[in-house]
């Protein structure tokens, strides 16, 4: 092996071995940033130079190169004719370049430390099964090297990404007939290119920003290289006009108000492709199709890592996929990612997801999620989320969700529904049920609907209901509350604010001197809750309080009707809360008159039954009217009923 070096100077440690402790960290320290400086540089096989070789030998000719780019070579002479005679003229030419000029293909490079070692390649008697093509990609006006380009060919889908350098490097099938590259920059005008040489140099056009600029159509331009005895080597620049652009690249600002949905996106490509996929995604706007496609990760497939910007026709995944589109089929072993939309059917072990729409069906053993809109069936062991609108079906064994509107469909799930937007359907679920838009249909819950605007149909559930307008339907719950309704609440207590029916009662009766009772819920049904007192008078109960329902039905200028269905407990000093002795149950017709908007009288008549123990009640029975007679029941207990009156005053809310 022969290595040829240029002469350098000497480090300060050598010439000084005696220096202090305090100078040799000095000196450390400088070589330590010298390196450092060093690694962060170009890679030398990158580094542009310019020159002129005459007729000169091949080892002479390395040494010119390699003083003018600050180098050195290392090289077996056996291994190369080093009396053969090079002449050339490079102009910015990278070294990796001039070096393709004199060996043409039979010699590797290797960068190592400064060094570029150069190996011998056999000549391939044989038709080689791969071509490499390589070169660098610079901006046309300017003539810097584009970093982070991408380059792809496009019946393969065969793709590379320039480095820092604007270098980039293709493997593509010796037996692929007119190989094409597609290279793509964000905010440069898209360029087409025939391969017609294994060192191709692409010049892009940066677009101007103006939002105004309207998108052309893609010219294709083969770019030619001067032959291989030439002269002088010059980097190939196409025609100047700026035809060259692919129909999605033009760039545009973005608008505020996506600003939030654009984010969201960018996580999803950030979540799911490699450093690779993702600047593919960044650049390149075209739109690739395939009927088919098979991959075992998302990056390791047929359609490479241009994978993210492909819709198939069918895809299968054998652990996960990621893909722009699908149009009839994906099934994954574990999961599925698509950038686009979906049409047919998603399925996946663990998970499907989905960055615009889907119209037709997902299953999955875990979760579903779809950023945008959602047509068809959604179904999950565990969880549903459309960040969109929903029409269709959405089933999970824990819940659902949907970001904006929910049509013409139904919603299951074992433990919670919610909604962010309108619902047009029906929500069942094990727990809860959210709706914060309007509700057209029905919420059946394990425990509790909350709807927070508008509200046409049933909610039902064992705890608790809300609405915030209640048009129409029922509520049916233990607990019930509206902030205005024209439905009906029916449960054991239900509060409607604005428009409800309430009543504060004072009021007198046979049987107490006064009672305090309370009124709450919508004229055709509210619930009552009353307690009355004798004030510690002889042969009267101590106390009472009791709980019922009733309704009442407006008559005209000021005159309401009621009719009350009570069911009271009498306490006395020796009668327990759990005995039935001393139960008494009423049911009053009644007529108000409001004196004012917020005070009114009442009087009723009523029925009052008693089932209490033989002379339980201190009156002589001959002085009720009792329509029924007397009745025995098991335990001891006597059931004896009366007419009665009740009248008072109401303290109103309307």
């Amino acid at each position: 092996m022969k290595s040829i070096f240029l002469k350098k100077p000497s480090c300060c440690l050598y010439k000084q071995p005696k220096m202090n402790l305090f100078k040799s960290f000095i000196c450390v320290g400088i070589l330590l940033l010298i390196s450092a400086s060093s690694w962060s540089q170009t890679s030398t096989l990158d580094k542009a130079i310019s020159l002129k070789i005459t007729n000169e030998r091949l080892e002479e000719a390395l040494k010119i190169i390699g003083e003018r780019g600050g180098f050195n070579f290392s090289y077996n002479p056996k291994e190369f004719d080093i009396n053969r005679r090079i002449t050339l003229i490079a102009s910015g030419k990278a070294v990796r370049q001039v070096l393709d000029e004199i060996f043409k293909g039979g010699a590797a490079y290797k960068e190592r430390r400064g060094h570029i070692i150069l190996q011998k390649v056999e000549v391939q008697t044989e038709k080689p099964k791969d071509i490499i093509i390589n070169g660098y990609v610079f901006d046309r006006e300017t003539g810097e090297r584009i970093a982070q380009a991408s380059i792809f060919e496009k019946q393969t889908l065969i793709s590379a990404v320039s480095n820092k350098a604007g270098y980039y490097r293709l493997k593509l099938p010796a037996s692929l007939p007119n190989p094409q590259l597609e290279v793509r920059k964000e905010r440069y005008f898209g360029y087409s290119t025939a391969v017609t040489a294994p060192s191709l140099d692409i010049s892009l056009l940066q677009m101007p920003l103006d939002s105004r600029l309207q998108p052309l159509s893609p010219q294709v331009k083969a770019a030619t290289l001067p032959p291989s005895d030439t002269l002088k080597v010059k980097v190939p620049v196409a025609p100047s006009p700026p035809m060259l652009v692919s129909v999605d690249t033009v760039f545009s600002p973005s608008k505020p108000r996506r600003q939030i949905i654009e984010d969201v996106e960018q996580t999803f490509v950030d979540a799911f492709a490699s450093a690779k996929q993702a600047i593919h995604i960044k650049n390149v706007k075209d739109t690739l199709y395939r009927p088919f496609q098979v991959s075992f990760l998302p990056f390791i497939g047929t359609n490479h890592v241009m994978s993210g910007n492909v819709i198939n026709a069918i895809s299968f995944n054998i652990f996960a996929g990621y893909s722009l589109g699908v149009t009839a089929l994906e099934v994954g072993g574990f999961a599925n990612a698509v950038r686009g939309n979906v049409h047919g059917a998603q399925i996946a072990g663990f998970a499907n997801a989905v960055g615009n729409s889907v119209h037709g069906l997902q299953v999955s053993g875990f979760a579903n999620a779809v950023l945008r809109n959602f047509e068809g069936l959604q179904i999950s062991g565990f969880a549903n989320a459309t960040g969109g609108h929903h029409s269709g079906l959405q089933i999970a064994g824990f819940t659902n969700l949907t970001g904006r509107t929910f049509t013409n469909g139904l919603q299951i799930a074992g433990f919670a529904n919610a909604v962010l937007g309108t619902t047009k359907g029906v929500q069942i679920s094990g727990f809860s049920n959210l709706v914060l838009g309007n509700l057209y249909g029905s919420q059946i819950s394990g425990f509790a609907n909350i709807a927070t605007k508008k509200v046409r149909g049933a909610q039902i559930s064992p705890f608790f209901n809300y609405a915030h307008l209640h048009q129409q339907g029922i509520q049916l719950s233990l607990f019930n509350y509206a902030d205005s309704s024209g439905g009906v609440p029916i449960g054991l207590f239900s509060f409607v604010r604005r428009n409800g029916y309430r009543r504060l009662e004072i009021s007198t009766d046979e049987l107490n001197y006064a009672n305090l009772t309370f009124k709450t819920g919508v004229n055709a049904f509210y619930n009552i809750l009353t307690i009355g007192g004798n004030f510690g008078i002889a042969n009267k109960p101590l106390y009472t309080f009791g709980y019922g329902i009733g309704s009442a039905i407006r008559l005209g200028r000021g005159w309401m009707t009621n009719i009350d269905l009570t069911a009271n407990k009498i306490m006395e000093e020796v009668n327990r809360f759990d005995s039935v002795n001393g139960q008494f149950y009423r049911i009053a017709l009644g007529l108000e008159k409001k004196l004012t908007p917020q005070l009114a009288l009442f009087a009723a008549a009523s029925l009052t039954g008693l089932t209490a123990q033989p002379g339980y009640l201190k009156v002589d029975l001959s002085r009720l009217y009792q329509p029924f007679p007397v009745t025995s029941l098991q335990n001891g207990l006597e059931f004896t009923n009366w007419l009665g009156f009740q009248a008072g005053i109401r303290i109103c809310n309307r």
